[in-house]
């Protein structure tokens, strides 16, 4: 009922075009077709030798989604967050029908975001994103990696400088690691810039003992 009353007053629209739609965060199908195109991004030698079965993104760092994701991170508006929930949803359906990312995943780790950054934030993007889709097509999702540094915005940093903030920050307990060595994982996050957060998220997990890993983000600006 309440929910009826909130989409009287303020009707749902697509978040890219604005037209008129049924429900909350819900995209129109022309927008999805333009705006969710999924592919493998490039990567540099290390990244790759790290990463072997790969980076995949379901759109381009710009427009519709990179609002979308200001506006989750740094507003916590929750049309924000239902628009990009609804986007991800469709995205993680369309690769595990063409099981080119989850047919050898065990478990599925988010990047985390340190303690403070936590509580001033109020949730970790990427587990508010994935968790439910990854979590319906049947894979296991797990917060092994811990953020044990609380580093410096990565905005406005070049790559150098990325890597050295975040260099040792991240984490696998003792008790974690028994639970990773051997397995396939796949690591989510929001954005893919650099590349730098997922190098230092995957040395962490392989030492840790990870057999392949893979990653999948909503967003990159890397063609």
């Amino acid at each position: 009922m309440f929910e009826a009353i909130l989409n009287f007053l303020f009707p749902p629209k697509c978040p890219a075009c604005q037209q008129y739609m049924e429900h909350n965060g819900e995209w129109c199908e022309d927008c999805l077709d333009k705006v969710l195109v999924l592919r493998r991004l490039p990567l540099e030698p290390a990244l790759a030798e790290i990463f072997t079965d790969g980076i995949w993104c379901m759109g381009d760092y710009d427009g519709p989604l990179k609002k979308l994701i200001a506006d989750m991170k740094f507003e916590k508006k929750q049309s924000a967050i239902k628009a990009l929930k609804y986007f991800t949803n469709i995205g993680v359906e369309k690769l595990a029908a063409q099981q080119s990312v989850f047919q050898n995943i065990n478990v599925t780790v988010s990047v985390p975001l340190h303690k403070s950054k936590l509580k001033k934030r109020g949730f970790n993007q990427s587990i508010e994103l994935f968790h439910s889709s990854i979590t319906q097509i049947g894979v296991d999702f797990q917060d092994y990696l811990s953020r044990v540094r609380n580093t410096e915005p990565q905005f406005g940093l070049d790559q150098h400088e990325r890597q050295k903030n975040l260099k040792d920050a991240f984490e696998i307990s003792d008790e974690n690691r028994e639970k990773i060595v051997g397995k396939n994982i796949l690591l989510v996050d929001d954005i893919f810039t650099t590349g730098a957060t997922f190098f230092e998220c995957g040395k962490s997990l392989k030492r840790a003992g990870a057999a392949n890993l893979a990653g999948l983000v909503v967003a990159s600006g890397r063609k």
